[in-house]
């Protein structure tokens, strides 16, 4: 970050450190923006507005989605970065927002983000509140010849590899796909695309043989034959896919996955500000009627904001670990 944005955020800090009592009372005066680095109609951004409808009836102030996708997430999250301290903007972040902090220490991260990342992950946010767990599964063709993580391993080594979608060089899947090539020994054959939606398309149609896949999204077609489910990687079975192993279940200890949505706000933002937004989101996210709203997104997530921050240092270290071997 450049020493503009660092004096910006030091003003910000001083600023709320004076915030009166009276001042924190008067927040939400006007509407709150959350910022959703992804296009409209997908899983984050149902998955803001969902929360968007609650809390804007808690706080009795309106709360509007703005859509910011583009360059690996980087347009909408920057657009936070450089907003008012005020806790007016909030924005939905998720594991890339890990990933493009560790790919920005790396030679050509640029040209696989598709821009520079101009913002610290750590020091220019302040986390919020949890939003969406993601889990996921492992699945393949039915036609693929192989019911286990084993047999889809020495299926790989056997031949030519498998092809294994992804979303590309800088995504969570491309991450994923390196952590179980290096925990499995399997030859897997990244196949990039621009989104689930085709990957899912090809994977169905027998294109590409296996992928990740969010369990929610999965299940449906799971239910209907049209995927096989070999393993979940978390470190439970999910109640979706009761009868899935997990991935140490399936003889492969040591690697837990399960992908996140959580919301962020300006480094600099009033404490009580923050605390407010905490309680609000979480206490809407254990309302009953939002699993149902999170149907095809994932599991709601309340979580505090250390949870939060101790798990964003983590995904840095381990997503860097994994690119810094991948990306030469």
């Amino acid at each position: 970050m450049n020493a503009i944005r660092r004096a910006f955020c030091t003003m910000a800090a001083l600023a709320a450190a004076t915030l009166t009592p009276a001042s924190a009372q008067e927040w939400p005066a006007r509407p709150i923006r959350i910022v959703v680095p992804y296009p409209a109609g997908g899983n984050a951004d149902s998955a803001a507005r969902a929360l968007a409808e609650v809390v804007s009836a808690s706080l009795r102030q309106t709360v509007i989605v703005d859509n910011r996708p583009g360059a690996s997430t980087i347009i909408g999250t920057d657009a936070v970065a450089r907003a008012p301290a005020d806790g007016y903007t909030i924005g939905l972040v998720t594991d890339s927002h890990a990933i493009n902090e560790a790919m920005a220490h790396l030679p050509h991260a640029n040209e696989v983000l598709g821009a520079k990342v101009p913002y610290d992950a750590v020091k220019d946010f302040m986390p919020v509140s949890g939003v969406a767990l993601v889990p996921l599964v492992l699945v393949v063709n039915p036609r693929v010849p192989a019911r286990s993580v084993k047999e889809l391993v020495r299926l790989s080594t056997a031949g030519k590899g498998v092809d294994f979608g992804t979303m590309g060089p800088g995504s969570p899947w491309f991450v994923h796909l390196h952590q179980l090539r290096k925990l499995t020994g399997a030859d897997f054959v990244d196949v990039p695309y621009k989104g689930l939606a085709p990957a899912n398309t090809d994977l169905l149609a027998g294109q590409i043989q296996t992928m990740l896949m969010p369990v929610h999204f999965a299940q449906p077609y799971i239910k209907t034959g049209k995927l096989v489910p070999l393993a979940t990687l978390g470190g439970k079975r999910h109640p979706l896919l009761p009868d899935v192993p997990t991935l140490a279940e399936s003889g492969y200890p040591g690697l837990e996955i399960t992908n996140y949505f959580m919301f962020v706000v300006p480094a600099g933002t009033p404490q009580p500000v923050v605390e407010r937004l905490t309680r609000e989101f979480n206490a809407a996210l254990r309302q009953p009627a939002m699993k149902e709203k999170f149907a095809l997104t994932g599991d709601p997530y309340p979580a505090e904001p250390a949870e939060l921050a101790a798990r964003l240092r983590h995904d840095i270290k381990a997503y860097g670990d994994v690119l810094q071997a991948t990306l030469k």
